[in-house]
């Protein structure tokens, strides 16, 4: 094995897509499983389908053009970030469906869709809670309305909203209400039917367990619920979900004691590969000291080195040290070239 190593349990990801999938089909809710976090990796997006995903969405349209490439025409996309002006001449042949704001995008979008004689779908993101992408509520119907007058090759496919993104703020039941209830209003000035309004990401999964989301709500868009088994509200666990469907894993370098009750540990893993703020010691006995591009600072708890005695805690040079990530931690880990990676079935 060549390190660092992140171990990625299949199996994991897919009981833990399963649990996700099935408590939103109860109520009527489809899940989008999000692959941004493991830039479309096809194992890892092949563990969500096999418990019931059928719909993938990307930030990337290089991710999704590998989603695509892989499953075919048939494969449900979409891209999830307002796509670039300069990207538009590939999104329509790549997903079917794309999160959007702006007109001007939109009549690229239009003129694509002419030349390659196919039609698009689009979700009109409403700002909510977040501050990040989205129209103000009371710019949605207008918007809508000049969407369906002048782009004959677009079809408005449905409302949707973050939260939980860029602010600390979570999902508020009312803001997703006011979606269901926009809704209500482009259709009645425009006679359309607009059949998906999507009610965000991980973040509001404590109002799915909560029995508290709008009734209405019809989709969510779920990556690091999936793949790390928490909310990204209060972090909590989710009933039954995995925790530890991602170990990162970095090979010792060197071993010292600094003086008669600290041993330091530095491993081959540096800020190149992640930062130390979004990985966590899965021993006990190990703390984060410092760290450097190309190097990471351990110190082993003064305690544990006196109850045990430096020999006994087997640190030395080509010893194996193993990290929780969090969701930034996954990011890097899946982006960096550095880090090789284990798919584990079973």
């Amino acid at each position: 094995m060549s390190y660092p190593c992140l171990k990625i349990y299949l199996d994991k990801i897919s009981y833990n897509s399963e649990i996700i999938n099935s408590r939103c089909a109860d109520i009527g809710i489809s899940v989008v499983g999000v692959t941004k976090c493991v830039l479309g990796d096809i194992k890892i997006a092949e563990a969500m389908r096999k418990s019931g995903i059928v719909i993938f969405g990307d930030s990337r349209l290089e991710n999704l053009k590998k989603l695509r490439n892989f499953y075919g025409e048939d494969q449900k996309l979409m891209m999830l970030r307002s796509p670039m002006p300069g990207e538009v001449e590939d999104l329509p042949g790549i997903c079917d469906v794309s999160l959007n704001t702006q007109l001007k995008t939109l009549e690229i979008i239009e003129k694509t869709c002419l030349k390659k004689k196919i039609k698009h779908r689009i979700i009109v993101m409403v700002e909510t809670d977040d501050r990040r992408e989205g129209l103000l509520p009371d710019e949605v119907v207008n918007f809508c309305k000049k969407t369906i007058d002048n782009f004959k090759s677009i079809e408005l496919y449905g409302l949707g909203t973050n939260a939980r993104c860029v602010t600390k703020n979570g999902p508020d039941p009312e803001s997703l209400k006011m979606l269901v209830d926009l809704r209500e209003d482009v259709m009645k000035l425009t006679g359309i039917n607009m059949p998906v309004i999507s009610g965000g990401n991980s973040s509001v999964w404590n109002l799915i367990e909560e029995g508290s989301i709008p009734e209405g709500i019809n989709q969510v868009r779920i990556g690091e619920a999936i793949l790390l088994g928490h909310d990204t509200v209060n972090y909590r666990t989710i009933k039954d979900a995995f925790t530890d469907s991602f170990i990162l894993e970095a090979e010792i370098i060197e071993v010292k004691k600094r003086n008669d009750d600290v041993c330091i540990v530095i491993l081959a893993l540096g800020l190149q590969d992640v930062s130390s703020k979004n990985i966590h010691c899965r021993s006990g006995y190990l703390s984060i000291l410092n760290q450097s591009s190309d190097h990471t600072i351990l110190s082993v708890k003064k305690e544990k080195l006196k109850e045990c005695g430096e020999n006994a805690l087997n640190l030395e040079a080509g010893g194996i040290i193993s990290f929780n990530l969090d969701y930034f931690g996954l990011l890097s880990c899946m982006t960096s070239p550095f880090i090789k990676r284990d798919y584990i079935e079973g």
